[in-house]
């Protein structure tokens, strides 16, 4: 009951009038320049997103060129050395990363956080190496380098089989 008397109460508080002439012409361009502003603000999302795409690409890009430079101006041993390792390294990653599980994922990313290290150590190696005129010590830190990366994977393999014997062997016993 208290709803109805409220709202006949508040009878003469309600828009019964009609609207004054032109009202459907001005509420029809509000919506119109509103429609525009909704397509200027998508244009400049849409300019946006193509900006950061293209820096992105750009540094990615601008990254390669540079290591790609930078073998060019290696003699022929040092990169026939150089691609040798870098052959075995990404073939004992993609082992790895196919025999990553959810158990083992943390082994997996301190392996990477690890190899990324020695890979800007490498850099800085090769700098060095670049500025010393092709320093024997220098090839010698190169080359072991790569042999401790290669030995991180081979750990991370073995560490990686020892966690799938372990599962197996709590699944055989049906304690899993």
């Amino acid at each position: 009951m208290d709803l109805r008397n409220n709202f006949f109460d508040e009878r003469q508080n309600f828009d019964v009038y009609e609207p004054r002439a032109g009202h459907r012409e001005r509420f029809a361009k509000r919506l119109k320049n509103q429609n525009k502003f909704k397509v200027r603000r998508r244009r400049f999302w849409i300019a946006a997103a193509v900006l950061i795409l293209f820096l992105g690409l750009s540094v990615g890009g601008y990254q390669k060129y540079k290591k790609l430079e930078q073998q060019a101006l290696l003699k022929p041993e040092i990169r026939k050395t150089q691609d040798y390792f870098a052959g075995i390294i990404e073939q004992e990653l993609e082992t790895i990363q196919t025999e990553e599980t959810p158990e083992s994922r943390k082994l997996v990313e301190e392996t990477m956080s690890q190899l990324k290290k020695l890979e800007k150590d490498y850099d800085k190696l090769l700098k060095d190496f670049r500025i010393n005129n092709e320093n024997k010590a220098l090839i010698n830190a190169m080359i072991e380098n790569f042999r401790q990366r290669i030995q991180l994977l081979e750990f991370t393999k073995q560490q990686l089989e020892e966690i799938k014997k372990i599962k197996n062997t709590y699944y055989e016993q049906g304690q899993i």
